[in-house]
Parts: C-alpha cells; structure tokens; sequence
C-alpha cells in the first residue's frame, strides 16, 4: 500500500477515535493520548515505509513542528478563553496570578538548575530548557479544565488550572527570548538585560493583552449589538473563532506583542463584554474543540513517529531523573508555594500544584528556539524534553482524572461541575 495512504488512513482513524472515545461510558479514565502515542510508536516501528520524522536535524521538519504546534496551541487557548464563565476580577482570578507571578518563575528557575546539575548545560541552554517546560500545556490540560460555556460550577481546581494553561504560554515567551539573548551574547549576562526585561517581558506581554482585548472586545460587539440575531443564529461559528483567533495572534504578533496572550484575551474578552451567558457561546467554544482535536490527533501520531524513527537516547538515568524532579517535585513545590496562603481547600492546592500538564507547547518553544537561535546541546534538550513530555502523558494522564473524580466526590458531592442549564439571554 502507498505511504501517502497508510498516512491517511492512520490520520483518519485518529481523529475518529478523538471524536469517539470521549463519549464512552467511562472515557474519564482512558488516558486517550498515551494510547495514540504508543499506537503511532507502534505503527511507525514496523518496516511500513513511513517517513522518517526529525525536528532535531532535518530543518524543514522543525520549521514543520514549529508552525503546526502554534497552530494547535492557539487553538487550544481560544477553547479555553471561551469556556471560562468567571467574571473577571482581579481578585477572583488570583490564583491564576499567584501560579504566573510565582509558580512559573520558580518551575523555570527549577527546570534550568536540574539541566545545569544532571547534564551540565550552559546557561542559554538550562534558561531554554525552564522555559520550554514551565508552561502547563492547553492541549494536554484539557482534561483537566473546565467545561463548555455556561456550564458554570467552576471549582477551583479546573479554573486555576484552566486560567494558568490560557496565559502560562504566553508569558513563557520572554524567557525563550531570555535564552535566544543570552546565545547573542555569548553567554554572557550585562545591561542587556534591562532591554529584556522592558522590551521583551514588559511591552510584548502588555501589547499582547490589548490587542487580543480589543480584538475580543470588537468581534463581541459586531456578534452582539451590529449583526442581526437571525445572522448570528447561522451557522457561522467557524467563522467567528478563526477570525478571533488568527487577527488577534496575527495583529499582536505584527505589533510586537505575544500573540499566544491575545488569543487567550480575545476569547475571554468576547465572553466577558457581551452577554455572557448566551447560548451563541458554546457554538465557537465547539468548532475551536473540534480543531483542537483534528490537530491533536496529528501531532500524536507525529510523536510517537518521531520517537520510533529518531535517535534521541531517550532512556537514559539522567533524563528520568530530570523527569522525575521536575514533575514530582519542582512543579509541585512552586505551585504550593505560589497558593500558600490563599482561601482554598489544601487536597485543592495539592491537585493544582501537581496537574501541571506539559505537551505540545513545550516543542513549539523548543522548534522555535532551534529556528531562530544556536545551541549548543539541542539534541540533548529535545531528548530531555520529549522524555517529560510522555513521562508527563503517563503519571498526569492517568491520575488527572482520578484526582478529580475523588475532589468532586468529597467536595462537590459527586457532581463535576455544580451549574445551572445554558441560559438564554436577550439581546443587549
């Protein structure tokens, strides 16, 4: 049989089992990536033909990794926005600041000091490799995050864990950028780091949030108080999330800021401002889950192809230990730390501190840094990060949703989300 049409009929059955086996009866406890994952491992190990998949040497496959990882990301951020029912406050949201002000910068800090301690990287590399695994993943975390619009119920767990994977990825940037200097600079550290800290962790993130706050801000009032109701009752939800999603990154990008925060802020910002609790709502919020799965369901079988065709070195004592460290200490650690203190069940801050999910965006940053900058160990961080990435498929995946099987079961009285029906709300 052709390549080209195993590829396909692999992709196809792929997505179909995305689609399919969330709704089985039981389908909560199916870690449904790590199944695609050893599947496509299986499938790419036997002498089939298939391409051979490697972002670490071949340039044309990383800028490949590169592109379509940020496509799912921003994906994944718009469903996530959209999902959140929350009225933003700053003081509603301050777990979410607690995890970005305080979990983040001390999981980077973690992630850079056990890549200099167990495989002596320098600096540019240690700070690409914090920064590459910091963020909790949106795609990955979506079994973990809240339900679809207007579900309501958001329990503290899966909104602090939804609100840090919308903006973690965002602010993980300047630290990409942090490590992108440092190679300019030969490893050296001087004044340029005020440029960096204004430029780069001060403009970019600010313009990010505006744009994607006026771009939200302008769909939702077209959607709400221009267009007519009968139009809006369309079928054009597709329509309304891709143009949120790709002027907003496009337009923050173009000036400079983070696109991946405009993404975030667009979607919130378009449920925040006009009528929140409409039904509209969950239309865009299932076309973006949708997307998310059709690109979920490629890139799965993308890595479990490029862990059977590429020689990573992957088992080895030290990437497990990293693994190890990183998940079941340093990110749970920081997230305990960055939640001392505030009003909230402590089995709660145990969950969020240790459903920190890493996945696709940890290779984004990482293709990103190989296609605009020179490191010296790059074959080592992706063997380091992919290593993570399936270690963290495997402890978080499988005890994601038992965790919060068992939160809801002592907290919430068995119910996953305490909420009310969709309401349908007048036109404003």
């Amino acid at each position: 049989m052709d390549d080209k049409l195993v590829f396909y009929i692999a992709f196809g059955m792929a997505v179909l089992g995305l689609t399919w086996l969330p709704n089985l009866r039981g389908a909560r406890f199916i870690n449904v990536p790590l199944i695609y994952f050893l599947l496509a491992l299986l499938l790419f190990s036997q002498a089939l033909g298939l391409p051979e998949l490697d972002p670490v040497d071949n340039e044309t496959h990383t800028i490949v990794v590169e592109y379509l990882t940020e496509i799912i990301v921003i994906i994944s951020l718009a469903g996530a926005g959209l999902a959140i029912d929350r009225t933003f406050r700053l003081r509603g949201w301050e777990s979410t600041w607690r995890l970005l002000g305080i979990a983040m910068p001390l999981s980077i800090s973690a992630a850079a000091l056990l890549g200099h301690w167990l495989f002596g990287l320098p600096l540019a590399d240690a700070i690409l490799l914090g920064a590459c695994l910091a963020p909790t993943d949106p795609v990955m975390a979506s079994s973990v995050q809240v339900g679809p619009p207007n579900e309501g119920g958001e329990d503290p767990v899966r909104f602090g864990l939804t609100t840090e994977a919308g903006l973690n990825d965002g602010l993980a940037f300047p630290f990409v950028y942090l490590a992108l200097g440092v190679v300019d600079h030969k490893g050296q550290l001087g004044p340029w780091l005020f440029e960096w800290a204004a430029y780069d962790l001060g403009y970019r993130v600010v313009m990010g949030v505006i744009v994607g706050i006026g771009v939200g801000w302008l769909i939702g009032h077209y959607a709400f108080r221009v267009s007519d109701e009968a139009v809006r009752e369309e079928s054009r939800e597709g329509l309304f999330v891709t143009a949120a999603i790709f002027l907003s990154y496009g337009l923050a990008e173009a000036l400079h800021g983070y696109g991946f925060l405009a993404v975030f802020a667009a979607a919130v910002a378009s449920r925040q401002y006009f009528s929140k609790n409409h039904e509209y709502h969950r239309k865009p919020y299932q076309f973006a889950t949708q997307l998310e799965r059709i690109f979920a369901g490629l890139l799965l079988l993308a890595l479990g192809g490029f862990v059977a065709t590429a020689d990573l070195g992957l088992l080895t004592w030290k990437n497990f230990a990293f693994a190890a460290l990183f998940m079941l200490v340093a990110r749970p650690v920081a997230g305990l730390v960055s939640l001392a203190g505030l009003k909230m069940r402590g089995l709660e801050r145990v969950a969020i501190s240790f459903l920190g999910i890493r996945g696709f965006g940890s290779f984004y940053y990482l293709a990103y840094a190989q296609n605009n900058g020179s490191f010296p160990n790059m074959d080592l961080l992706w063997s380091i990060v992919t290593l993570t990435v399936l270690a963290s498929l495997l402890i978080h995946g499988n005890s994601a949703n038992l965790a919060l099987t068992w939160i809801d079961n002592r907290y919430y009285h068995g119910r996953k989300r305490l909420s009310s029906s969709p309401k349908k709300t007048r036109r404003q």
